[in-house]
C-alpha cells in the first residue's frame, strides 16, 4: 500500500482548527457543568447526561448519609437525614475531580447506548470480551468472566442512576469519605466521632481491585495488543475508554470526552498517536461521527509527530 500524500496546508488547518476547538471545550467542560448540575432550573438543558451526573451524586450523597447515621447506631435501613443528604451532595458537586469523574461514567453510559443501537454493541459483553472468555491461556477467561459482571452491575446501576461506593476508583472514595469529615466538622463532637465510625466501616467495604475500573484496566494490558481494544466496535463503551485513557496517558473521564464533536481532530490524533493506521483512524472516529471529513493525509504523520501536535496544543496524549 503506498504512503498517504503529506499533509496539505488545509488538512494542516482542519487539525490546528479542531485542536483549538478541543482545547476550548475542555476549558469550558469544568465550570459549565458545575453551574448545570448545581442550578435549580435543569428541565431548561433537557440534557440527559446532567440529569444521570445529578442522580449519581444525590446517591453516593445518601450512602454517606446513611453510613453517617449508621455509626449512630441506627439499624440497617434507617432512612438518612435528608439535611446531610443534600449537604454531603453540594460538597461533591463543588469537588471539580469528582465531578468530572462522574460524568465520565454518564457519558460512557450514553456512548453505551449509543453503540447499541446504532451499531448493536452489547454494552455488556463485546466482541472483544467474549473472545477473552474463549481464550485457554491464563488467567485471562477468568478477568474477562469478572469483568462481564461487573460490566453488568455498571448497566443496572446506571439505569437507577446510581455509583455504588464500592465501584469508587480509590481516589474518589477518598474524596467520598473527606466530605464525611468536611461535614461532620460543623456540628458537635458526636457527628466528628460518627464520621470516623463510618469512614472506617466503609473502609473495611471497599477493596479497590475488584472495582469495575480496575477490572477494566487489567484487562487491557492482559490482550496480546492492547491496541485492538481502540476499536469500539470490537472492544464496547467500557474496553475502548479504558484503552483510550491508557493511550493517552490521562484521566478516564477525558478520554469519554474525545467521543464529543469538538473533539474529533483530538481523538484521531489521539488514535494515530497510539499507532493506528490512518485508514483505521478514520473508521474509528466514523463510529462516532459519520460526518466527519478527517484528512486521508492523517496517515502520513508518524505517531511522534501526531503526538507532538496534541502535545503543542495542551492536549497531549
Amino acid at each position: 500500500m503506498p504512503d498517504p500524500a503529506p499533509l496539505s496546508p488545509d488538512d494542516d488547518a482542519w487539525l490546528a482548527a479542531g485542536l483549538a476547538q478541543a482545547s476550548a471545550a475542555l476549558d469550558s467542560t469544568a465550570p459549565i457543568l458545575r453551574h448545570l448540575v448545581l442550578q435549580e432550573e435543569r428541565d431548561v438543558f433537557g440534557d440527559a447526561v446532567i440529569a444521570q451526573v445529578r442522580g449519581m451524586i444525590d446517591d453516593v450523597a445518601r450512602q454517606l448519609a446513611v453510613a453517617l447515621v449508621q455509626a449512630g447506631g441506627a439499624a440497617e435501613g434507617a432512612e438518612p437525614d435528608l439535611a446531610d443528604v443534600a449537604g454531603f451532595a453540594d460538597l461533591l458537586c463543588a469537588n471539580a475531580a469528582f465531578l468530572a469523574a462522574v460524568h465520565g461514567q454518564a457519558l460512557e453510559w450514553h456512548l453505551a447506548q449509543r453503540l447499541e443501537q446504532a451499531h448493536g454493541v452489547d454494552m455488556v459483553l463485546a466482541p472483544l470480551i467474549e473472545a477473552a472468555m474463549a481464550r485457554q491461556d491464563g488467567a485471562a477467561p477468568a478477568l474477562a468472566m469478572a469483568v462481564l459482571v461487573a460490566q453488568a452491575r455498571f448497566c443496572q446501576a446506571q439505569r437507577r442512576m446510581q455509583w455504588p461506593l464500592g465501584e469508587l476508583p480509590q481516589d474518589l472514595l477518598r474524596i467520598a469519605l473527606g466530605t464525611l469529615h468536611a461535614r461532620a466538622r460543623h456540628d458537635d463532637a458526636e457527628m466528628q466521632s460518627r464520621a470516623i465510625i463510618a469512614e472506617r466501616s466503609l473502609r473495611l467495604r471497599f477493596d479497590a481491585e475488584r472495582g469495575r475500573l480496575a477490572l477494566l484496566r487489567r484487562l487491557v494490558d492482559a490482550l496480546p495488543d492492547p491496541a485492538v481494544a481502540l476499536d469500539p466496535l470490537q472492544a464496547g463503551p467500557a474496553l475502548f475508554l479504558t484503552a483510550l485513557a491508557r493511550a493517552m496517558g490521562a484521566p478516564r473521564e477525558d478520554a469519554a470526552l474525545l467521543t464529543a464533536p469538538s473533539h474529533v481532530a483530538r481523538l484521531a490524533l489521539v488514535l494515530r498517536a497510539a499507532g493506528l493506521e490512518g485508514d483505521m483512524v478514520r473508521q474509528h472516529v466514523g463510529v462516532f461521527h459519520p460526518e466527519a471529513l478527517v484528512p486521508a493525509a492523517l496517515g502520513a504523520l508518524s505517531p511522534h509527530e501526531a503526538a507532538q501536535r496534541l502535545a503543542s496544543a495542551g492536549l497531549g496524549a
